[in-house]
């Protein structure tokens, strides 16, 4: 076992002590432990859920999320759910197991941009020509078309088991320009920087800018649907790129979920499915 692996295996295993002391506390007897990908995910589920019935845990990456639900579930505990990004899931048709719930789209930032938080957002921040439903529309669709794009390759990178690509600090700017009505996406710079930047992380890459542009219209023959392919990491980036350019990505993800309430999270089949789970169980999860 590699010492990456190793050390995953080690933080896990804390976790689930960790977490086993708290369903076994007489105070959580009656609850339902949610396990979420991150702290982030924390800080919108703890808006959404009942905090009297729930409590929620967050692991590092949907992976541990799978495992741990998978262990607890092998000990016997019935009231524990988890909830992960969709990622490229709905596309592959992924078997899932019991009790993980996912994301409607790619991820939960792509179902808080798909809300009315986004619009909120931008009355809020932008100049007064964004308020423009017409304009709006117009930008998000621009913002997509670029967005996708990038995600065709994270897509591949998650058939290669995300070994192969590095997105993780890729400099926006470099391939990324205000036009006059939305993002300027230079692609062939976008494949130039991506290689470059991933040969950091492998200096015996051989990919190429035409070899990742073949990829790209291979899988675009799979799949051409922006909700799923396309990162919401990406999209927030594209939007600070543009159109608020006092936030930047991170900012404008922590505003977005202030702006997500209840109302818009009960359009989602995310919710659905939870509810749905609740009354089967007989458990009550979400703020009334």
């Amino acid at each position: 076992m590699s010492n990456s692996l190793r050390e995953t295996s080690n933080e896990l295993s804390s976790k689930l002590v960790a977490i086993r002391l708290i369903l076994k506390h007489p105070s959580n007897e009656e609850k339902v432990l949610v396990l979420l990908e991150g702290e982030t995910d924390i800080r919108l589920f703890k808006k959404l859920f009942d905090l009297n019935c729930v409590e929620v845990e967050s692991l590092n990456g949907n992976k541990k999320v799978i495992q741990a639900l998978q262990k607890l579930q092998e000990e016997g505990y019935q009231h524990v759910i988890g909830i992960k990004d969709a990622d490229f899931d709905h596309l592959e048709n992924t078997q899932t197991i019991e009790n993980l719930f996912m994301t409607d789209y790619h991820d939960i930032e792509i179902s808080m941009i798909e809300s009315d938080a986004l619009e909120a957002l931008i009355c809020e921040y932008a100049h007064t020509q964004s308020n423009n439903s017409a304009f709006f529309s117009n930008l998000k669709d621009n913002i997509y078309d670029t967005a996708i794009t990038i995600g065709y390759l994270r897509w591949f990178n998650h058939k290669q088991g995300n070994n192969t690509l590095l997105f993780e600090g890729l400099n926006f700017g470099s391939f990324i320009q205000q036009g006059s009505t939305g993002v300027n996406f230079n692609q062939e710079s976008f494949l130039k920087t991506l290689l470059e930047h991933s040969r950091n992380k492998n200096a015996n890459l051989s990919l190429t800018s035409q070899s990742l542009q073949e990829t790209i219209e291979d899988l675009q023959r799979l799949s051409m649907d922006k909700l799923q392919i396309s990162c919401g990491h990406d999209v927030t980036k594209l939007i600070a790129k543009y159109l608020l350019k006092s936030f930047n990505g991170n900012e404008i993800e922590k505003a977005l979920r202030v702006a997500y309430s209840m109302e818009y999270f009960k359009n989602s089949q995310l919710y659905n499915s939870l509810f749905n789970w609740s009354l089967q169980m007989n458990k009550n999860l979400f703020k009334q």
